[in-house]
């Protein structure tokens, strides 16, 4: 029950996030009761943890901070029906309730099976980043043709069998913005992890800093991108061009895991 709370705060941080980063309110529906739902339980879960008459762990209070977090940003949605808020609040309080889930106190709290869950999260939003990033390199490939093709005296038949640059350069902006996510997420679910299952957030051991540090570095590098975009309007030739650098941390990032 527990994961299934981590899960549901995930895929609402993610599409708060797009929401607020974006304007495009579609989804909001959907990660609405993906939230309630999963605030719901994790009451149901912090009623039974404060109704044992024993010490509460670190975890269980931490739990309880996410829990009014919540509570505090779905009042405020009732009343005003401003949706900012929560591209701050519900991240804050997956990322609380994440760690939270590391100590023992809640139902599965710190336990093999939620070490697994967290394990599991992390690698399969790692390959989804992955994913991601190979088609921004294909998108970015195909808008610096499409783009020479455009300046070229004698265009090829290229020209017209590539989408238009605008086409290219919004989907590019959309799967850098999903695959800065999920990488994002990968990474916080595996601190969370390491938290549970060594005690420290990073492990500084050399197998394990040979596997991490490419993946910091990509994202980075793809962190920097997107702010570009955000804040400088880098689109377009400059945005395709940064983004094939980009591109150099993934293949470090996979080779070092081989």
């Amino acid at each position: 029950m527990l994961a299934l709370v981590v899960l549901l705060y995930l895929i609402s941080s993610i599409g708060h996030l797009y929401i607020m980063l974006t304007g495009r309110k579609k989804i909001f529906n959907f990660i609405l009761v993906c939230l309630i739902f999963g605030f719901v339980v994790h009451g149901i879960l912090l009623g039974s943890a404060f109704s044992l008459f024993e010490d509460k762990s670190m975890g269980v209070w931490f739990s309880g901070i996410s829990w009014v977090l919540l509570l505090f940003y779905l009042l405020l949605y009732a009343k005003y029906k401003e949706i900012a808020f929560g591209g701050f609040a519900v991240p804050v309080a997956f990322i609380i309730e994440g760690y939270a889930s590391t100590f023992p106190g809640l139902l599965g709290g710190g336990s093999s099976e939620m070490e697994g869950y967290l394990l599991k999260g992390h690698a399969y939003l790692a390959v989804l980043s992955m994913a991601a990033f190979f088609l921004l390199m294909f998108t970015s490939v195909m808008y610096i043709i499409q783009s020479s093709q455009l300046k070229s005296r004698r265009p090829g038949a290229w020209l017209h069998r590539l989408p238009a640059l605008n086409v290219l350069d919004d989907l590019g902006h959309k799967i850098l913005y999903f695959g800065f996510a999920f990488l994002s997420f990968s990474l916080l679910l595996g601190s969370m992890w390491a938290r549970s299952k060594h005690g420290t957030f990073w492990s500084l051991d050399p197998f394990s800093l040979v596997r991490t540090w490419p993946l910091a570095l990509t994202w980075l590098a793809y962190g920097l991108l997107l702010i570009c975009r955000i804040t400088r309007s880098w689109k377009g030739m400059r945005s395709a061009i940064f983004s094939m650098f980009c591109f150099v941390c993934v293949i470090f990032s996979l080779l070092s895991h081989f």
